[in-house]
């Protein structure tokens, strides 16, 4: 049972490294209840095939010298092939979850950026439609960490012949979200106008509000108004910011600056400092005033 023990300890050793590499992620990214983890059961898992192996082989007229040299070997390769098979198992979405979590975290970023690249690209190379869906799984995380054009480029390198309707809609109203960060109003639209209407309730609001920013910054705040409508945005905090950016964009292009002043210091409560740069870019009638609140807190902070 020595040599059993021997291979469960290099199994369990090697398991953490076998499943960052088949799942493209650095080992300094996995975490450590992660490797613990792929330890303890890499190596209860040799221990197990090998105490089976050992009673298995007992039964026969094998030695039991040879007994005890083969089970250990045996064992260890039997679970080596368990582990790869299990770590394969959807290992694009697993190496990306992990990724997107680091994206998070400003001294992993540097190392996570990278194998988040090299993941998507070897995904394209095997299936565009497995490409399409991690790459929509990515949008969220890669925008929070503030890698807009990283996203952008990603969604813009979608084929949309191998997307589904719902992810067409996902991807152009993504790809509308990260164009306007760059204040390319023109390309915002076209992504939405890619979308057939009327889509989901949920996506619709959000669309709604979107195009109406799009009008309010090109300094037409009545088809702003009158395109947003009376939604309800109440219980919806986000859809909320949404509407509350339209307003100040609406009332400062009306020369309404105290009260566009009043929606975007509303803006900041609900939303804190990141609802005050939503008001920056796409650059509109209320961009300045936004500006103005952001130094002025950022002096007082």
């Amino acid at each position: 049972m020595a040599l059993t023990l021997i291979a469960a300890m290099l199994v369990g050793l090697a398991a953490p490294f076998i499943r960052g590499w088949v799942w493209g992620v650095p080992f300094g990214l996995l975490s450590i209840a992660t490797v613990l983890r792929s330890f303890i059961s890499a190596a209860l898992t040799t221990i197990i095939i090998g105490v089976v192996a050992f009673f298995a082989l007992r039964a026969t007229s094998m030695d039991q010298v040879d007994i005890n040299r083969f089970a250990g070997p045996l064992a260890g390769a039997v679970a080596l092939l368990l582990l790869l098979n299990a770590a394969r198992r959807m290992r694009e979405v697993r190496g990306l979850s992990v990724l997107c979590q680091r994206l998070r975290e400003d001294d992993a970023r540097s190392i996570a950026a990278p194998a988040l690249g090299r993941l998507l690209d070897a995904a394209r190379l095997r299936d565009e439609r497995k490409y399409a869906a991690l790459v929509l799984m990515a949008t969220g995380p890669l925008t929070q960490a503030g890698m807009w054009m990283e996203a952008r480029d990603r969604l813009r390198s979608l084929d949309r012949n191998a997307l589904s309707e719902p992810q067409t809609v996902l991807c152009s109203q993504a790809l509308a979200t990260c164009e306007l960060q760059f204040d390319d109003v023109d390309a915002a639209h076209e992504a939405i106008a890619q979308i057939r209407r009327p889509t989901e309730s949920d996506i619709e609001v959000w669309l709604i509000a979107m195009e109406a920013l799009l009008m309010a910054v090109r300094g037409q705040p009545a088809a702003a108004l009158t395109h947003l409508g009376r939604q309800d945005a109440e219980d919806n905090p986000s859809l909320r910011a949404s509407h509350r950016l339209v307003h100040a964009h609406v009332l400062a292009a009306q020369g309404n600056s105290d009260k566009a002043l009043e929606e975007l210091e509303s803006l900041r409560e609900e939303a804190g400092r990141a609802g005050l740069e939503r008001a920056m870019l796409p650059r509109g009638p209320a961009s300045p005033l936004a500006k103005q609140l952001l130094e002025s807190t950022d002096q007082s902070g």
